[in-house]
């Protein structure tokens, strides 16, 4: 579906060019965040939409506004709010700066609200969702998402001061205010992708492996996720729409990546290694000097007298023999 601002700013339907946007800590959490806003996509087609974010905002609300009527951005930082009116700025997108979980919109102003990201930082989760569905029509679509605890139990309680649920927690919670949940599991995967050169690529079977090069495994399992996205509503269409979402690495970016830090890591153990050696070699280089020096003084004392007389220190030789021969005396 094609959206206003598609049509007004780019009539030849190309693919949007974005400006530079903050680098993330890897590609996985790069992954992470256009996967769910890739996903959020399919429910906003010529639609009003609130994309919430906690501090920071833009890049996704860019993206939901290829498909959506408009997009209201909405953050409770206002640097952010800044760096997106001058980074990702388009004609149906607009930022404001909002106290979370508190919005300052009247009841049934939004076709769809989009929150990613925002739950785990909120002490009350709950009020943030009343308020969502306050803002919502009563057929709209909420698209939100949490961290997984179940996949972090192995981690720190609530990592960095984040808010973890289990997907029966978080989907008790949505049921409290929505008729119908949806619960996705999400996070980004790797693989590899066979498909026809003929036609289209729509539509594929996911099939799961544990890589082994030694004994491989090939099943149905779904891959291990680090976070749950749910979409809710009072609508009862909502279940036509419940399909699973896979993006792909067009260019392998990801990959080239890989490769490319595999290079640098190998240079580096390649360079620590040679320091490593060099050190060794210098100190075992600097035992021997001792050592023979620690020899011929002891055999031949007559240099012991030609390096008194020569520096003329008394206590400069007291501590030259106690460098030289304190760590020699059982030789």
């Amino acid at each position: 579906m094609t959206s206003r601002y598609e049509t007004e700013t780019n009539p030849e339907n190309r693919p949007m060019r974005y400006p530079e946007q903050p680098m993330l800590a890897g590609s996985e959490a790069a992954y992470d965040r256009l996967t769910s806003y890739g996903f959020a996509r399919r429910y906003v087609g010529e639609k009003t939409v609130a994309d919430i974010g906690w501090e920071e905002i833009g890049y996704g609300s860019r993206l939901l506004a290829e498909a959506a009527q408009s997009v209201a951005g909405l953050a409770n930082s206002s640097e952010a709010v800044e760096r997106a009116s001058a980074t990702y700025s388009a004609p149906n997108v607009s930022y404001q700066r909002v106290d979370l979980p508190k919005l300052p919109h009247p009841e049934g102003h939004f076709d769809v609200v989009v929150a990613l990201g925002v739950v785990e930082n909120l002490e009350h989760p709950e009020d943030l969702v009343r308020e969502l569905k306050r803002v919502l029509q009563r057929d709209g679509v909420l698209v939100i998402s949490v961290p997984d605890k179940q996949a972090n139990v192995n981690e720190r309680e609530g990592i960095d001061g984040r808010r973890e649920m289990y997907v029966l927690q978080f989907r008790e919670l949505l049921e409290r205010h929505f008729g119908h949940v949806h619960i996705y599991r999400q996070g980004a995967v790797a693989g590899g992708f066979v498909f026809p050169v003929s036609e289209e690529v729509t539509s594929t079977p996911i099939e799961s492996s544990r890589f082994s090069l030694s004994d491989p495994e090939l099943g149905t399992e779904p891959p291990t996720t680090r976070s749950v996205i749910a979409v809710c509503s009072d609508a009862e269409a909502l279940g036509q729409k419940e399909q699973p979402y896979l993006l792909l690495d067009r260019d392998r970016h990801v990959f080239d990546e890989c490769e490319e830090r595999a290079e640098d890591v190998e240079l580096m153990r390649s360079e620590i290694r040679q320091m490593q050696e060099t050190e060794v070699q210098a100190f075992v280089d600097a035992l021997r000097l001792h050592r023979s020096l620690a020899y011929v003084l002891k055999r031949y004392p007559i240099h012991i007298r030609t390096i008194y007389r020569a520096i003329g220190m008394r206590g400069v030789i007291r501590g030259i023999f106690r460098r030289l021969f304190g760590p020699y005396k059982r030789l």
